[in-house]
This record gives structure tokens, sequence and C-alpha cells, in this order.
């Protein structure tokens, strides 16, 4: 074969592979933010760091609030029970006093305001911790299982109590219901908030580890 020949089919190969390149790059750059792992239930690595900032947390603390609502039954608080808050508190740092904190359980007891719930500010008093003098905790049990029973109780109290567990993309969230005369727990509920923008704001050594990460990647040339 002859070096024209050669040359002529040089050329159309070349032709051919840089075709292909076109094609491929044409096809895959606008689906890597669609990609989506379907085997492990994964969104794409290639995805944006804070993607989940528009996550409503508001709804997700709205929804385990309805939950710790639903789980708390007649006998064991009444309509007129008081139920005092406390900040949540990070379970890794007791000392944090961040607003995280504070704001998850205004969410939390906000939402049983809502459901008719007598969220009451400030601390209880001493007699909420004991019970009226001649009642005791059968009479609760006894009244709840008779149907419009006349006999009115003293209304028991509880506490909205919480903590939260810092994750690198999840904070844990744990709330209960707790009893005051008896610290027995009525109610508890278990939930997942992502790490969002809004979330870091509200946990100082969130927003520190950001101020103290090192790219991975070169940012700069030296000349």
């Amino acid at each position: 074969m002859n070096k024209t020949a050669l040359s002529i089919l040089a050329a159309a190969a070349l032709l051919i592979t840089q075709g292909c390149g076109n094609r491929m790059w044409e096809d895959t750059k606008g689906s890597t933010t669609d990609a989506f792992n379907y085997v492990t239930d994964n969104q794409p690595t290639a995805q944006a760091y804070h993607d989940t900032a528009s996550v409503p947390i508001i709804e997700l603390n709205s929804r385990a609030a309805d939950t710790l609502y639903a789980n708390v039954s007649s006998n064991e608080l009444s309509p007129n029970s008081a139920v005092f808050i406390s900040p949540f508190d990070n379970r890794n740092d007791p000392a944090d006093k961040s607003v995280f904190g504070r704001t998850m359980a205004d969410q939390i007891a906000d939402r049983l305001v809502q459901r008719g719930v007598r969220i009451t500010e400030g601390e209880p008093n001493a007699t909420d911790f004991t019970y009226a003098s001649g009642v005791t905790p059968k009479d609760y049990d006894h009244a709840a299982g008779l149907a419009g029973s006349s006999r009115e109780l003293p209304p028991r109290t509880a506490r909205l109590a919480g903590s939260y567990v810092v994750a690198d993309q999840y904070i844990y969230m744990t709330a209960r219901v707790i009893r005051l005369v008896d610290s027995t727990v009525i109610s508890a509920h278990n939930w997942t908030l992502p790490v969002t923008d809004s979330v870091r704001q509200m946990l100082p050594q969130l927003a520190e580890q950001d101020r103290g990460l090192t790219p991975s990647v070169k940012t700069s040339f030296n000349n």
C-alpha cells in the first residue's frame, strides 16, 4: 500500500474518533446532574454540596410534633395539663448553648399549641412533682376506665424535652413528653434533619468546620 493510501486511511480514522468523542461528551454533559443510583437509592455524587438547603425543616418538626401528640392518651394527660418546654440539648456536648436547640424545641411546641396542648412558659412548681393530697395514681387509672366519670382529678403536668446528635450529613433528633409527677415518658419520637445551610448557621461548630476546610483541589498556580 502506498503512502498516499495510508495517509487517507489515517485521516479517516482520526475524523471518526473525533466524531465519537464529541457525541459522547454531548450525551453525558447533560445527564450528570440527573443521574440517580437506583440500586443504592442514592443521589448523584456530582450534585451541589448544599442541595438540601430547600428542605422544609419546620415541616419535618411539625410531623414529629404530630407523632408526639398522637401517642399521648387521655389517661396519661388531660386537655388541661400544662406542658413546660426545655431547649433541646446536644448529646455530644451538653455545654452547647447554640440557638439550634431552642429553635427546634420552639417549633415542636408551636405545633403542639396548634393541636390544643397547653404549652406553658417558665418552670414547674414544686407541686407539679407530687400528687395532690388524697389522690393516688390508681385514681387516674380508675377515672380513665369509667366513661362519663364525673370525678375531676387535678391535671398532671409534663415537660417536653429533647436532644440531638450532630453527624456529617444529618442531625439525629429525639423528643420526649415526660410526666413530672412520676417521671414517666408518655410519648417519644426520633427523626432526622438534613444539615442545610440554615442549620449550619444555627450550629457554630459546623460553621467553624466550614471555615477551616482546606480545598482538595489546586485553586491557584505558581508562576
